[in-house]
């Protein structure tokens, strides 16, 4: 179909890992588009795992009413965690009474790929924001529930806030350290399912020799805030020959923190939310801000 063509003989640059990249990858190439790889964040288990380590132990045993995941990467940990303490093999060990809730798509299939049985997900904004805003009084967490919520170390306060303004006291432990590319390799975050993909790979320091992009790239795809700082703490500052992505709200607020205005927001967190996004800053370059522009959602 013709509106699938408008990506047609553009690249982009994606700053993720290639066991992370794939479904972008295939997704863009399904509109004609290429894909270059530069990882430049990557995931590792804590030094420390107690805390989580005890979490795990403790959801096993029955200790916990809601288990909270908000990201693919926090599964990944806790299924390194569990098989390196014995619990559930490559699984999670949930019992039938603790309920799951996720933030979005993404955790759902990885949850899923766990052996986990997903109770609620936001519809709409697949974001903290949106777990809170949509989840059903009767069946949210209360004053006696124990929840448990493992998240990253550079996890946003939302979700943590809202469950104790709901009057949940809920154990928050660090799953996962958010680092520059490459993590330690006795700690490192991996899919074991990982396939290879078919996309070039280019090295971090090739960013700063090229002023940002290869020249063959059109636009940069930016999946987290994270990454945007890492990308321009490279650069320095924003190049002026391609255009940013945005994956939601906060990547794009905080490009635009740094000065760089996102061509397009992706309205959902998915490979095919950004290809949507960049295909209309292709079709109507308005800002996203503007009544042409995209919305954004994280």
């Amino acid at each position: 179909m013709p509106e699938l063509q408008r990506l047609a003989g553009r690249s982009a640059l994606l700053l993720r890992s290639a066991d992370r990249a794939a479904a972008t990858v295939a997704e863009l190439a399904s509109r004609g588009a290429a894909t270059v790889l530069c990882p430049l964040i990557d995931f590792e288990l804590p030094q420390d795992t107690t805390g989580v380590d005890d979490g795990l132990l403790r959801l096993a045993e029955g200790g916990f009413d809601w288990l909270l995941l908000t990201s693919r990467t926090t599964v990944l940990a806790l299924q390194q965690r569990c098989a390196a303490l014995g619990l559930g093999g490559t699984g999670i060990p949930v019992p039938e009474r603790t309920r799951i809730a996720v933030v979005g798509e993404a955790t759902a299939r990885a949850a899923g790929a766990a052996g986990l049985t997903v109770d609620f997900a936001p519809a709409g904004d697949h974001s903290a924001r949106g777990m809170l805003a949509e989840w059903p009084a009767p069946a949210r967490p209360g004053p006696a529930s124990d929840v448990f919520m493992p998240q990253a170390d550079i996890a946003s306060t939302t979700l943590a806030d809202g469950m104790r303004e709901w009057g949940v006291d809920a154990l928050v432990v660090t799953a996962y350290r958010t680092v520059d590319a490459p993590a330690e390799a006795s700690r490192r975050l991996h899919a074991a399912d990982a396939e290879p993909v078919p996309a070039p790979l280019v090295e971090p320091a090739a960013l700063t020799r090229s002023g940002g992009a290869p020249a063959a790239v059109d636009a940069v795809l930016f999946t987290s805030p994270s990454i945007v700082r890492r990308y321009l703490g490279l650069v320095g500052t924003p190049p002026d020959r391609v255009v940013a992505i945005a994956i939601g709200d906060s990547t794009a607020e905080e490009l635009r923190r740094n000065g760089w205005e996102p061509a397009a927001i992706a309205a959902t967190p998915t490979p095919v939310g950004l290809a949507d996004a960049w295909e209309t800053a292709v079709h109507d370059p308005s800002p996203p801000g503007s009544p042409a522009g995209t919305p954004g959602s994280d």
